[in-house]
């Protein structure tokens, strides 16, 4: 599906107030509506998403300064401050979130302050509760063409969902690939470009995108490097009920308990 968005390319021929009246006619146009196509805007107002009719069912909300959400006691929101700083309250209690961290809040929540923050939700999926932060300069694991990344938070069993942190060094263009479920981000910090099939997309610090499943893509950061949060609705690592550090790290004698089925729980 052909996005409506404006590609950097088709900017050339507005100034800076009608770019940003296009873009905001844009955003209101496309929120709380179920699509499944590329997105990406900077950072303008609060703004839903709605991609419960993907493979795994996820809502992206772009909050500025506030929010309260009322009806997801049996979902699990994945949030990132990219500025400023809010008060988060929910079930768990109410902690103050600073710029660059990160949070896993189940259940229901409002945020309140003066801030920017991600807010990535899986339906119908209950995780933990977790503060975490800041971000670091690099990420820790080596990923595709110079890039790294960090699991800032990861899967409870292989398969759920996990946040990451991805760091695209100056001078660099990744490899165009794809991902095979929908990925929420926002950029962090830095410049550069993602290009996809409807064109050029400029990339700066407080930009927000979606990547719908299966959407070849690829980032580059010219002059800057760029550093991204992006939430997985699902994993293909992490434990397992057969294979988690508690169980093989337990040893009767010189076996691991992995391979005492007389011992393991059923």
């Amino acid at each position: 599906m052909k996005s409506n968005f404006l590609t950097e390319n088709s900017f050339k021929s507005y100034n800076n107030a009608e770019q940003e009246s296009i873009l905001t006619k844009q955003l209101s146009e496309k929120s709380n509506r179920a699509i499944q196509e590329f997105y990406c805007q900077k950072f303008l107002e609060t703004t839903q998403l709605d991609y419960t009719m993907a493979g795994h069912p996820s809502v992206a909300r772009w909050v500025i300064n506030s929010i309260e959400v009322n009806d997801s006691e049996q979902d699990t929101h994945f949030l990132f401050v990219s500025e400023g700083k809010v008060t988060l309250k929910s079930n768990n209690g109410e902690f103050l979130l600073q710029e660059n961290s990160f949070a896993t809040v189940p259940g229901n929540f409002s945020l309140d302050g003066s801030g920017q923050v991600l807010v990535a939700t899986l339906l119908n999926y209950t995780g933990l509760f977790t503060i975490g932060g800041p971000i670091e300069p690099l990420g820790r694991l080596n990923y595709i063409d110079g890039c790294s990344s960090t699991v800032l938070i990861n899967p409870l069993r292989r398969g759920e969902p996990c946040l990451n942190f991805l760091y695209v060094p100056p001078g660099i263009s990744q490899t165009p690939h794809t991902h095979p479920s929908l990925r929420i981000g926002l950029v962090a910090s830095g410049s550069g470009t993602c290009t996809v099939n409807e064109g050029i997309f400029k990339m700066e610090t407080g930009t927000v995108f979606c990547l719908p499943e299966d959407k070849l893509h690829s980032f580059s950061a010219i002059d800057d490097s760029l550093r991204i949060i992006i939430y997985h609705p699902d994993s293909d690592v992490g434990p397992t009920d057969d294979s988690h550090t508690m169980l093989n790290n337990t040893f009767v004698g010189e076996k691991s308990a992995k391979v005492l089925d007389a011992i393991r729980t059923k």
